[in-house]
């Protein structure tokens, strides 16, 4: 960890790393541009051969996931949209933020536009153009947020992903806590929070409203360290013990398990998740493909409507909202006629944390998937960035692109239902842990069912998948 530390303290780390990720995430965003179409059997091939969309939706977005889970947010540490928006705070308006953005509804809105707009809409996990109409959408919105109101809004308040990073690094070995809170108590420049140093781009004190010294879980601090550089540069008074901040083992599962109760927004976003993650999952067998597609079809095919944002808001509806609030609230309903007298809200919020393993393990599945099954489109990328020629020659049999061999696809299959027992395990321990702190004992035993219920959606279809077929 000190080797770490040391590193963190250097004036170009991990700033540096910021403004490397900024190159490629232009990158990205050009080679996205440049591969259009509506052809759906086209995009079917077009999403794996184009650069832009294989890297962010394949391996970037997988890589994320998997840091946030082990290692905390450490995403947050090198995303070239916090330098973005932290330069437009600089230079912008420096508005105190609303109550309403301060609530967290604003991350809970604008990640169910990105669901219901981007995903079921316009595909934009599946079509490279719109991928990178998307990827400049979040620039944008930096850029407003910005250069609207004060410090960095939009990594605290606004970006979805560094909410769901939040959540996720619940699990985290690691977290950002300092050596001693009474190095804090007796310092006397607070550097790490001084007007003076907001909207410094790299010394710079906190801009997501925290104080080192009060920093308890992983969920909001987005590991900048420049409240560990502005403790080693500005001190009023030598102190060997700073800087004080630090990147640190804290134990797995370490946040999880201090049952810290999601906000009411929080919770509606976990939620919202949840059923997210059973369309990531259902969505590579096609046997669970069409199940899932089945009810929402319910309701769409005898309206016979062909409007695709009209269709796109329903399939949202069903499968991110229906459904999983059926799984949330069946525990709950059996818990009160087995004489349970926790309230519904209550319920929610607390026991919205059950889910959030089960959810980390298939998403975590989920990037074991992308990472591994398109490895074979790698021998083709370099030769079209655009993806354009592949694909066609894909289709029309020019190209065949190789199998998994046997020995991998065994392997995966594998760690796919290991990682989704480990997800269920967390959960069983998270209820236990409850059911004692809501003294619910004798009567908390349904709650068991958040992760029998949810857990088996993931482990029966990926043993049906992967083992019984």
């Amino acid at each position: 960890m000190n080797h770490i530390n040391n590193l963190l303290a250097k004036w170009y780390f991990p700033v540096s790393l910021k403004y490397i990720s900024l190159i490629a995430y232009i990158i990205l965003i050009v080679v996205g541009l440049t591969a259009y179409s509506t052809d759906a059997a086209f995009l079917n091939q077009l999403r794996n051969t184009n650069l832009g969309n294989l890297i962010v939706w394949s391996y970037w977005w997988p890589a994320i996931v998997i840091g946030a889970i082990f290692f905390g947010r450490v995403w947050c540490m090198v995303c070239p949209v916090e330098i973005i928006t932290t330069f437009f705070a600089k230079i912008g308006l420096k508005q105190k933020r609303p109550a309403w953005l301060l609530s967290g509804w604003a991350i809970t809105v604008f990640y169910i536009i990105i669901l219901f707009v981007g995903i079921q809409g316009f595909a934009i996990h599946r079509n490279p153009f719109f991928m990178a109409i998307y990827l400049l959408a979040i620039v944008g919105v930096s850029i407003l947020v910005g250069s609207i109101y004060e410090k960095n809004t939009f990594c605290r308040y606004v970006c979805p992903v560094g909410y769901l990073l939040g959540l996720y690094s619940r699990l985290s070995f690691f977290g950002y806590r300092v050596k001693n809170k009474s190095v804090c108590d007796t310092c006397k420049d607070k550097s790490c929070v001084h007007k003076k140093y907001q909207y410094n781009l790299n010394f710079k004190s906190c801009g997501v409203d925290l104080y080192p010294a009060n920093i308890t879980d992983n969920s909001e601090c987005i590991l900048c360290a420049g409240c560990l550089k502005t403790c080693s540069k500005y001190q009023s008074e030598p102190n060997a013990n700073r800087p004080n901040p630090q990147f640190t083992y804290i134990g797995f599962a370490n946040d999880l398990f201090r049952l810290k109760p999601l906000q009411m927004a929080e919770m509606v976003f976990v939620v919202v998740v949840s059923g997210f993650v059973i369309s990531e999952i259902w969505s590579e067998w096609t046997v669970t493909n069409k199940l899932l597609a089945y009810f929402p079809d319910m309701i769409i095919k005898p309206l016979a409507l062909n409007n695709k944002l009209l269709i796109g808001f329903i399939k949202g509806s069903v499968i991110f909202t229906i459904i999983p609030l059926i799984i949330w609230l069946l525990p709950f309903l059996i818990s009160r006629l087995t004489g349970a007298t926790l309230k519904i809200k209550d319920y929610f919020l607390n026991y919205g944390i059950a889910f959030v393993p089960i959810i980390a393990a298939a998403h975590l599945d989920k990037a074991i998937l992308k990472s591994t099954s398109r490895i074979p489109y790698f021998e083709h990328l370099f030769d079209d960035v655009s993806g354009v020629s592949t694909a066609q020659k894909i289709i029309d049999g020019q190209i065949v692109i190789r199998q998994i061999p046997f020995w991998v696809n065994f392997i995966v299959s594998i760690l796919l239902a290991a990682v989704i027992v480990a997800g269920v395990w967390l959960s069983i321990m998270v209820v236990k842990r409850l059911n004692q702190k809501q003294n619910l004992e004798k009567t908390g035993n349904p709650h068991y069912l958040i992760p029998i219920l949810y857990g088996s959606i993931f482990l029966i279809m990926i043993l049906a998948w992967r083992w019984s077929l």
